[in-house]
């Protein structure tokens, strides 16, 4: 079931019409988009489980694949991947365990550690990139370009809005 069609969407449409300084259509409008994340996170998971990665580590991939062959640390892997460094931490164990990726330690400084796509990393991050992009193109192929700019404009005034209640 969708969240739109949920009795809690419902209320809260309902509350929003009844109540003065409320706008139901502002409501509906995060409601729907909460559901088209969810579906969208749902087309990329199923895209990315036959590779056994998450999405995290499929960003760990990509970060790896397009720097090529230099190695990166995994504290700055984290800010390319925006993501904590416990987050990449317990990402980087699971490619590791997956023989995806290496670490290694930096002779001069031993708290530095350094991420670099293993041979299979490198066969698998092609592949599933090429995989990743399909999904895109499918899961957008309803929107023409006057549409997609509509969607992108309207993505930033969200996240300007948005932006007040982040810090």
């Amino acid at each position: 079931m969708k969240r739109t069609q949920s009795l809690a969407a419902h209320a809260l449409l309902a509350i929003a019409r009844q109540r003065a300084g409320f706008d139901a259509e502002r409501c509906r409008l995060v409601l729907e988009h909460f559901d088209t994340c969810a579906m969208l996170h749902a087309a990329i998971h199923r895209t990315l489980a036959p590779h056994r990665l998450s999405e995290l580590q499929f960003g760990v991939l990509v970060v790896l694949f397009s720097l090529e062959p230099d190695p990166i640390g995994a504290a700055d892997l984290a800010v390319h991947t925006a993501v904590s460094r416990s987050a990449i931490t317990e990402a980087l164990d699971n490619l590791e365990a997956q023989k995806l990726v290496t670490r290694t330690r930096d002779t001069h400084d031993r708290r530095v550690i350094y991420v670099r796509l293993s041979a299979a990393g490198r066969a698998l991050a092609e592949p599933a990139t090429l995989e990743f992009l399909r999904t895109v193109q499918a899961v957008t192929r309803f929107l023409d370009d006057s549409a997609q700019q509509q969607v992108l404009a309207g993505y930033a005034r969200l996240q300007e809005g948005a932006a007040n209640f982040s810090a």
